[in-house]
């Protein structure tokens, strides 16, 4: 029996301070965290080094990304976070949602 390789998994959240969403974004990303570990990272769209997340995603946070492959947005839901990383650990693929 062969051991998978190590993924590196690195979630990126587009976000702005102003997104009540984001919120609960975050709260569902950090207790997915506790069970699946990987790093996190968060993108403020309003601040001027991030103008072209702003463009893309202006109408759309919050945004998550897998390895810079876009996920999911507007609802981050437990069960479907950790199904899409989970499915990424076995078997490098990046299921989109939305």
């Amino acid at each position: 029996m062969s051991i998978p390789p190590t993924r590196r998994i690195l979630l990126t959240l587009f976000t702005s301070k102003s997104c009540s969403l984001c919120v609960n974004a975050k709260d569902v990303i950090k207790h997915v965290q506790k069970r699946i570990p990987f790093d996190f990272e968060q993108k403020d769209i309003k601040v001027p080094e991030n103008l072209s997340w702003f463009e893309k995603y202006k109408y759309d946070i919050p945004v998550l990304h897998l390895n810079d492959q876009f996920i999911l947005k507007h609802r981050v839901e437990q069960d479907e976070l950790e199904k899409i990383l989970r499915k990424f650990k076995e078997t490098g693929i990046v299921d989109q949602k939305n």
